[in-house]
């Protein structure tokens, strides 16, 4: 295990040396010994609270307070490959120990880990470097209810490269190797997704945008000698060749019911995203039904999909974007799109228990368009969204409009059309899209945000800019606050 070096002070002020190419020989500096004066600075900064800037007139958040920084390490920032919404996880925790995984200023795979009560971090490398031109190959964490560390890293339409820890906890791990051994050639957008059922789920794509389906896997570690994984669908949702699902990230219920919301796209344009669809299980994704109770026809497809939002081309729908469940069972998405002047605003949906309801949750004024391939560089993030015990939908995204910090616009049941609206950092995060711990949110009501400034060029274009510190934001619980539902 080598160290890695944490990179103290803020964002914006932070500089490094261009990046290049290095051996992996090259030394690296360690960690600054206990004690000694480098390790007093970094813990007098850990936990850094900061006024934040909420805009007048626009109310006061009741049950996030906050918020407070906890630096993790320089990371590689020249493109959002560290900072995508769609990389599940880029932290999560497991008995009393926060994880982060990242690629550090030199495009290798980095874990991280640190005591919760703590602001100190040990890091272990993988020995792997990714293909950091590509936006796409983030790195997926997850930790299966047996306390192993699983992580999946740099895939866009490439064979599966996925790595299982040795003991519980431990960021020691075996070498590459497959799951099940189906569908496994051409893998992107790896997701891992807990339970409170005690089920660990593994989602990718199998295809190419325009072309692909979503195959789902189980973890079953005490299952066959095949291994420890399981097929579940391959695939669950298809294009049938014509279209590919790209899904948001699941919502899992405190009943372990998962939860499933995914646009379609008919080509490599996004330009092509076409009506926020829905399914959800309640038996360990065996089986899936529409909100109704009506059972889907598995895989599901684009004629037989019930539609949450319905979203016409060229409407500037944003896939790949984020869902949660609240207290109640009841499924919320954000994604943006168009409104009714052509101008892509965030929206909020849920179900109510009768029907779909959409409302905007931003004011936008400026409109932009999603024309193209590969990776794009909006001026809107994608939105992430969690929601309360009490009910308040919390919806995270950056929006350069409004100064390109990270903002949580919030709404209380059972409208949500009243959104206040405060940003949480006092620096902007260039390109970067949210990315909380879902364990933290759930077990803790703590949203805990992988925050680092990243810049991105259209077309999946990597720009110039050095590495950038990157920072754990906490927000909340507010004092008196329960614990919250969903993530």
């Amino acid at each position: 295990m080598r160290a890695v070096p944490a990179c103290p002070g803020r964002p914006h002020a932070y500089r490094t040396k261009p990046l290049r190419r290095a051996s992996r020989r090259r030394p690296r500096p360690a960690l600054p010994t206990p004690g000694s004066r480098g390790r007093r600075l970094r813990e007098q900064r850990a936990c850094r609270a900061f006024p934040y800037a909420a805009r007048e007139g626009t109310g006061q958040l009741t049950d996030l307070a906050g918020p407070e920084l906890i630096p993790v390490a320089a990371a590689f920032a020249a493109n959002q490959v560290n900072a995508t919404i769609f990389r599940q996880c880029a932290l999560v925790s497991w008995n009393g120990r926060q994880y982060a995984a990242f690629y550090d200023p030199e495009g290798e795979v980095v874990l991280g880990c640190r005591a919760r009560a703590g602001t100190a971090w040990t890091f272990a490398r993988l020995g792997h470097r990714g293909a950091m031109r590509d936006a796409h190959n983030g790195i997926s964490l997850g930790i299966s209810p047996d306390g192993l560390l699983h992580v999946s890293y740099d895939h866009h339409g490439a064979p599966l490269r996925y790595r299982r820890g040795l003991a519980p906890g431990e960021m020691r791990f075996g070498p590459e190797a497959g799951m099940t051994g189906s569908r496994e050639a051409r893998v992107t957008y790896p997701q891992f997704v807990g339970s409170p059922d005690g089920r660990f789920y593994f989602l990718y794509r199998d295809g190419s945008s325009g072309n692909g389906d979503l195959c789902l896997n189980v973890y079953e570690p005490d299952g066959a000698a095949g291994g420890p994984w399981r097929v579940l669908h391959h695939p669950l949702i298809t294009g049938e060749g014509r279209c590919n699902p790209y899904w948001w990230r699941p919502g899992v219920g405190d009943d372990g019911s998962l939860h499933l919301a995914w646009c379609w796209r008919r080509t490599g344009d996004g330009r092509t995203n076409r009506d926020v669809c829905y399914a959800v299980s309640r038996d360990g994704g065996r089986t899936w039904t529409r909100t109704d109770g009506t059972p889907y026809r598995l895989p599901i497809t684009a004629l037989q999909a019930e539609v949450a939002d319905p979203v016409p081309e060229g409407r500037n729908l944003i896939n790949s974007c984020s869902s949660c469940v609240d207290a109640r069972g009841r499924p919320h998405l954000a994604h943006y799109r168009n409104d009714g002047r052509g101008i892509p605003q965030v929206h909020h949906v849920h179900w109510d228990g009768a029907r779909w309801q959409a409302v905007p949750v931003t004011e936008r004024t400026a409109p932009f368009s999603l024309a193209g391939g590969g990776t794009l560089r909006p001026p809107l993030s994608r939105p992430d969204v969690v929601v309360s015990a009490e009910g308040t939908a919390h919806v995270i995204y950056r929006d350069d409009a409004e100064g390109g910090r990270v903002r949580v616009s919030s709404a209380e049941p059972p409208a949500y059309r009243a959104w206040t609206h405060r940003d949480v950092t006092d620096f902007p995060v260039g390109a970067w899209e949210p990315n909380y711990d879902p364990v933290a949110w759930r077990h803790h009501r703590l949203l805990e945000l992988w925050v680092m400034r990243c810049e991105q060029g259209d077309h999946e274009v990597t720009t110039e800019l050095s590495a950038q510190q990157a920072y754990v934001l906490r927000l909340g619980p507010a004092p008196g606050g329960r614990r919250g539902a969903g993530g």
